[in-house]
């Protein structure tokens, strides 16, 4: 019997509701697996309506759910009065970022790849380790964003781990002459193996996330970049800031791991931080974000996102996934509500003592063999006997720190930056007093080096280091 329009209307709004149902429950099956212990709280989050303090709710609701009324209201008021600090909702992809240009574009449906660039020493690592193991793990929430990352097969070379460091060292324009760890018949396999992956994504309209600090360095080609990512058109920029002093520092403890070894065998000569600064700020300020999106857009990507690494409202990743990641609601809500372990780049440890040993080594003061292990071993043995005899070195002799020249070039760098990319931000902190509050901190103690010579030359720990077995 032919049924009626009515019923038949009836009929398929029944079916839809329960295709629906269906792909609600298994979603939630998906991310519960993933969430185990932590799933009631993101369904509870996620679930809690807007509530202003004139509304009600039912009591059905209040005792389905752990966040009670009177937690809403205070919730909804505290959101009211800082609108910067709402959940994703519905309404808006993400968080407005006044970093990002064309607003418009960013909001357009089509398709896009966005690039991390660095630079390094931003917490690069902390973004690539999130994405690579949320995708290996296939975790609804990238799923639900359109989300995606290549893996290994897509682009082999050298770097296995994290192969998205495999296209940046393709992007440099002269390969290996240029720094880089690939050949040009190893990116040129990558040609092949590249373009499947993203005619795939694009096809299926998904966003694809590459992390790669080393397309920060100055010999990118640009034009290049664009090649590789075809048929991609719509390409987006994010670097996150550091400030210039803390950032020139944390690169510096990071080249020391790397030439500690040289260092200790005397192959080369042990740089302080003051004397590393003189000799190669201006190739490094160069690198630092604000020149690195300059060179960026100056080249043709005007779709550009800065990442703020010192906001204390945030992290770097609810930064990042929130605020400069379109359309990744799902995600963000993930980060946002603590449901994954995420830690914050630091400067690393000084290596002042370090210095201090190899040269009283080659100057004779002891003998043992030198390696970077039996620096940092001797290192820690100076401190504990330094301690246990109470001898500090500050006290007596006092630190070489940055020329004031330079160090007033620094810090008004740094004010221009953040009135120009965080000009709320860089107000609520105390603008330019604040900053030079700040500075001046870290000018006299972070930003110095121990006086190695004047210590040796005085012999006022020559005792200390016969103690050292």
């Amino acid at each position: 019997m032919r049924l009626s329009r009515r019923k038949r209307v009836v009929t398929v709004a029944l079916l839809f509701a329960v295709v629906s149902v269906f792909r609600s429950r298994r979603q939630a099956f998906l991310i519960s697996s993933f969430l185990g212990p932590d799933y009631k709280r993101y369904k509870e989050i996620k679930n809690v309506p807007a509530v202003n303090s004139s509304a009600g709710t039912s009591k059905e609701g209040a005792i389905s759910r752990k966040i009670t009324v009177g937690d809403a209201v205070e919730m909804q008021e505290t959101l009211d009065r800082h609108p910067e600090t709402n959940v994703v909702n519905e309404d808006n992809n993400h968080e407005k970022s006044d970093n990002d240009d064309n607003s418009n574009q960013q909001q357009s449906n089509e398709p896009y790849v966005l690039l991390h660039i660095g630079p390094h020493k931003t917490g690069t690592t902390t973004l690539q380790n999130f994405l690579v193991s949320a995708h290996s793990k296939d975790l609804p929430f990238l799923k639900a964003d359109n989300l995606v990352i290549p893996s290994e097969e897509d682009l082999p070379g050298t770097f296995h781990k994290m192969p998205m460091l495999n296209f940046a060292h393709c992007m440099l324009k002269n390969y290996k002459k240029d720094g880089g760890q690939l050949n040009v018949g190893m990116c040129n396999r990558i040609r092949k193996t590249f373009p499947p992956f993203l005619e795939k994504s694009y096809n299926a309209s998904k966003n694809v996330i590459i992390v790669a600090e080393d397309l920060d360095r100055p010999t990118v080609d640009f034009d290049r970049i664009r090649y590789y990512l075809k048929p991609y058109t719509r390409i987006k920029i994010v670097a996150t800031y550091r400030r210039l002093h803390d950032w020139l520092l944390s690169f510096y403890n990071q080249i020391i791991d790397l030439y500690m070894g040289k260092y200790a065998s005397g192959e080369e000569e042990y740089p302080s931080f003051v004397e590393w600064v003189q000799q190669q700020y201006e190739d490094f300020h160069s690198r630092h974000t604000v020149e690195l999106i300059k060179r960026y857009k100056q080249n043709g990507f005007l779709e550009v996102g800065v990442v703020n690494i010192h906001d204390e409202t945030t992290t770097l990743m609810q930064n990042f996934f929130c605020n400069h990641v379109p359309n990744a609601k799902e995600t963000c809500l993930v980060i946002r509500n603590g449901m994954w372990n995420t830690t914050k780049s630091n400067v690393g440890g000084s290596h002042e003592y370090e210095r201090l040993i190899i040269k009283a080594r080659y100057q004779g003061k002891f003998k043992y063999p030198m390696d970077k292990k039996g620096a940092e071993k001797l290192s820690r043995k100076l401190v504990k006997i330094m301690n246990k005899a109470q001898r500090g070195l500050v006290d007596h002799l006092g630190l070489q720190c940055l020329p004031d020249d330079l160090a007033l070039e620094l810090m008004k760098t740094e004010m221009k930056h953040e009135r120009e990319f965080f000009p709320e931000w860089y107000e609520m902190r105390g603008g330019d007093i604040g900053l030079k509050i700040d500075f001046e901190k870290v000018s006299r103690t972070k930003l110095c080096s121990l006086n190695v010579d004047k210590i040796l030359d005085i012999g006022i720990l020559d005792d200390l280091f016969t103690q050292i077995k």
